[in-house]
């Protein structure tokens, strides 16, 4: 839009320099990313008072990256848009033509973070996907470098959402939520069976797609993933002490302690728990705003501490709080009984407190996890109760 043509507010209200600053600022973006610095510049111009700020801000979005534009390839990939950026990576959607034509997710370093550490993540994550066959699990396709040395690899492209919004939007009922969930399970077993902990389960990294009719789970972004297997361990790179990995809300005790180099799989099975409890009550077990806003102290809140059972948090919820229940397509009575006896057992046992060292109390692996939920679900064969001592 033209300086010109920026709306002005009716004389009776306030002007909100703040609120001008950030239309600025955005405004300018647009235009930077189409490779109009002209425009930026008449733009800036045209608010002398708020051009310093703005140019102090859009200095900073150049400094992470944000302002670089696209690139038209890499490799062989012909790049179509930025899919998302990470701490070391950028995933763009891109276009393969040769041998065949498809759309797949290029990760690509960033540049100048090529550093020794971020490269050897990178090969880590690449190594650990090129292992993995399970449909659960995105596929690696190729890799390569970049003309200026910058490594990637071409993966399966989810065109998916995460796990909760997939549930949420559609309305699923708890017996269709638990499908879903049960082939992330079934995903991350594969993944302990190959001898890699992911390590960052989150619903954002647990994509779900309609295929062919039928909704299809992905398990991705093993960037920060481990290997527990000896002949893999020389190829990882340890977490270094002192070092916060992952996300605070998913978060295992031990994963985030500064000894979260000492993980195993027991570790993924409490995120699990995690996304289940979301799943099923459309809350996290600890508020994230407190976590988030004491990190220093988040493994002595998550070992000191323990989430009401699923059941019970429906039960305290506000009763004024229905949009959960009609996303779930049940009463609150109705949510309550089903999720009270098994579910909530297997809740609580994957997010079992225990010493930062030794989570003994929680289930050793995913495939307990898989079969205590599927002997909770109707449609399962008769059997014993649920039960992942």
């Amino acid at each position: 839009m033209p300086p010109a043509a920026r709306p002005t507010l009716p004389h009776s209200s306030a002007p909100d320099p703040g609120r001008e600053l950030e239309e600025l600022v955005a405004s300018c973006l647009e235009a930077e990313l189409r490779g109009d610095r002209a425009a930026v510049e008449a733009l800036l111009a045209a608010e002398p008072t708020l051009a310093e700020a703005a140019r102090a801000q859009l200095a900073d979005l150049a400094s992470t990256g944000l302002l670089d534009p696209l690139p038209e390839s890499i490799g062989p990939y012909r790049v179509r848009e930025l899919l998302g950026r990470g701490g070391m990576g950028e995933v763009y959607l891109a276009e393969q033509r040769e041998p065949v034509q498809r759309l797949v997710a290029v990760k690509l370093v960033k540049r100048g973070m090529d550093t020794r550490e971020i490269l050897a993540r990178f090969a880590a994550e690449r190594q650990a996907l090129a292992r993995m066959n399970h449909p659960a699990i995105a596929r690696v396709f190729d890799a390569g470098s970049t003309s200026d040395g910058r490594p990637y690899f071409a993966m399966e492209y989810v065109a998916g959402q995460p796990i909760q919004t997939y549930c949420d939007d559609r309305r699923l009922d708890t017996q269709q939520r638990l499908e879903l969930f049960l082939g992330v399970c079934e995903g991350v077993q594969h993944a302990h069976l190959k001898g890699i902990l992911h390590r960052d389960l989150k619903p954002s990294n647990l994509l779900v797609a309609d295929v062919d009719g039928q909704a299809s789970v992905k398990v991705i972004d093993f960037g920060i993933a481990k290997a527990i297997d000896e002949n893999l361990a020389g190829q990882t790179l340890h977490t270094a002490r002192g070092v916060l990995l992952g996300t605070p809300e998913y978060m295992s005790p031990e994963q985030a302690t500064s000894e979260g180099a000492d993980l195993d799989l027991r570790s993924d099975v409490y995120s699990l728990g995690v996304v289940l409890y979301e799943l099923l009550t459309g809350e996290l077990p600890f508020a994230a705003r407190r976590l988030r806003r004491d990190l220093p102290r988040l493994s002595e809140i998550l070992l000191s501490e323990e989430p009401p059972p699923p059941s019970r948090r429906v039960t305290d919820a506000d009763p004024s709080t229905t949009q959960r229940l009609a996303q779930r397509r049940a009463t609150r009575g109705e949510l309550i009984r089903t999720l009270r006896g098994d579910l909530d057992l297997i809740v609580l046992k994957a997010l079992a407190r225990a010493s930062a060292r030794s989570a003994t109390r929680r289930s050793a692996s995913s495939p307990r996890t898989c079969a205590a939920i599927w002997r909770t679900s109707p449609c399962s064969p008769p059997g014993p109760r649920a039960s992942i001592a």
